[in-house]
């Protein structure tokens, strides 16, 4: 049974409904593990068509992650590229005390963060922010969830609301909420405290619930 995590069953209905911009079935939590070790195992025993498997995993996850952090991007899939060239570099040195999704999302982080230095911006996933501490109000009122999608036009709004969050927040909700990830293994692929996760998480919630007022009919703060 996962944690009882309030941010995920705000999100719960959406996620179900497969409307937000992102691969619902990308991977992540829904791959099998064995399946990973076994591809890993056979790659590191000498077959290296056996990545393929791999890539074809954790194509689309990685993908999405990288839209996360730098938004729409036209270098995302040449930057995807490098990422699945550099664990394939690297996959000697995964010591497996982490799930593999985790140490590739690191891998991944540490690309964007190149590429963002490379352009003169700050990566701004790798430091704290004030965001990391304050804790922003989830509003209340909001009715059940399964109201909420109704039909094309409310799917646009929805979308357009994670499109439009910050890429903190863009990314810890992906992570959490899609793919599955704990609070300890986003601290890992983010590099942040497990605190910073949860203020993040919490405000993303906040942030999404603002935005999506009108759709979820939820009444203003003290109105």
């Amino acid at each position: 049974m996962p944690p009882d995590r309030p941010a995920i069953r705000e999100l719960r209905a959406i996620r179900n409904n497969h409307i937000i911009g992102y691969n619902m079935d990308s991977p992540g939590r829904h791959n099998s593990a064995a399946q990973e070790n076994e591809l890993i195992s056979r790659f590191l025993g000498g077959e290296h068509a056996a990545f393929a498997g791999l890539v074809e995993l954790y194509k689309n996850s990685i993908h999405q992650f990288i839209i996360c952090i730098l938004g729409p991007d036209r270098d995302a899939e040449d930057i995807a590229q490098e990422v699945f060239i550099q664990i394939y570099n690297s996959l000697s040195s995964f010591r497996r005390d982490s799930s593999f999704s985790t140490w590739a999302y690191a891998l991944a982080r540490n690309v964007c963060r190149r590429h963002l230095r490379s352009r003169g911006r700050e990566p701004i996933l790798l430091n704290e922010s004030t965001d990391d501490k304050t804790i922003n109000e989830i509003p209340d009122g909001a009715p059940p969830h399964e109201t909420i999608i109704e039909n094309a036009e409310t799917q646009k709004i929805v979308q357009e609301a994670i499109n439009g969050l910050s890429p903190i927040h863009r990314t810890v909700l992906f992570l959490s909420c899609w793919e599955r990830l704990s609070y300890a293994e986003i601290s890992l692929a983010l590099d942040v405290p497990v605190g910073t996760v949860r203020s993040r998480l919490h405000n993303a919630m906040a942030a999404l619930a603002q935005k999506l007022r009108p759709v979820l009919n939820i009444p203003e703060q003290g109105g």
